[in-house]
């Protein structure tokens, strides 16, 4: 069978079946799919990391922006192994981080997105400026998100993953621009505990609550929408 027949009987073979996939939030349940049409559906928290200068650093040198994406690979699959999450690359500047809602709540995942943002900006912020300006955003987003299996092995890493709220995630993290590194959805926002929303601040030597989230409007599939962004700093807590 030629190449071109290979290929033709592969495609009307998928595009008769339809996608069959179980609810879960037990990201082993990966093992049991195959590179048909299965798929898994849960509800989680998406938490979409891009790093905003590689495609300027691809211009100047490959290696430099291969390097970069190695830095923040590394740090961010060890954050998403430490917090429960589970990581996943999106593109060659992207990549996710999967919170299912069984194992952890909304405010609980914007928790992790603040501390990770403080540890590139402080502890990890020398080691990047090394070879590049400190550039990237993180965008929120919750809802139900579909992932399916492109390589026959259980790495996360080769599961592809669809939701419009992954998009909207995406999107969100395309508005932000420095000094805000993290920008959440008005459904994410609406779900935060009160801590996650004010700070205290002294001003004038009176300690007053002051709001942790500054409100934008952006466009998503033509509908105006809020997002809420922050460079509000919260490290991680040493054990």
């Amino acid at each position: 069978m030629s190449l071109t027949q290979n290929i033709l009987a592969k495609t009307a073979e998928l595009s008769e079946v339809d996608v069959t996939y179980q609810n879960t939030s037990d990201f082993n349940y990966i093992d049991t799919l195959d590179t048909n049409c299965s798929a898994i559906v849960m509800e989680a928290t998406v938490i979409y990391f891009e790093i905003k200068n590689i495609p300027l650093l691809l211009k100047t040198g490959k290696r430099l922006a291969a390097r970069i994406y190695k830095v923040y690979y590394n740090a961010l699959q060890e954050i998403c192994k430490s917090t429960g999450g589970y990581f996943s690359c999106d593109s060659p500047c992207s990549f996710l981080m999967i919170y299912p809602k069984h194992n952890h709540n909304v405010s609980y995942v914007v928790d992790v997105a603040i501390k990770t943002a403080t540890l590139f900006c402080t502890t990890l912020r020398e080691t990047i400026e090394k070879n590049s300006h400190l550039s990237f955003s993180m965008g929120i987003d919750y809802g139900n998100i579909l992932g399916t299996k492109t390589i026959d092995n259980d790495k996360f890493t080769h599961v592809v993953w669809f939701s419009p709220d992954i998009e909207k995630a995406k999107t969100i993290a395309r508005e932000c621009q420095r000094p805000f590194f993290v920008g959440i959805s008005g459904t994410v926002f609406h779900h935060l505990d009160d801590s996650l929303k004010k700070t205290s601040k002294r001003i004038l030597g009176i300690k007053k609550e002051v709001d942790i989230w500054n409100r934008v409007s952006y466009e998503f599939d033509n509908v105006k929408k809020h997002l809420y962004q922050t460079n509000f700093q919260k490290p991680f807590e040493e054990a």
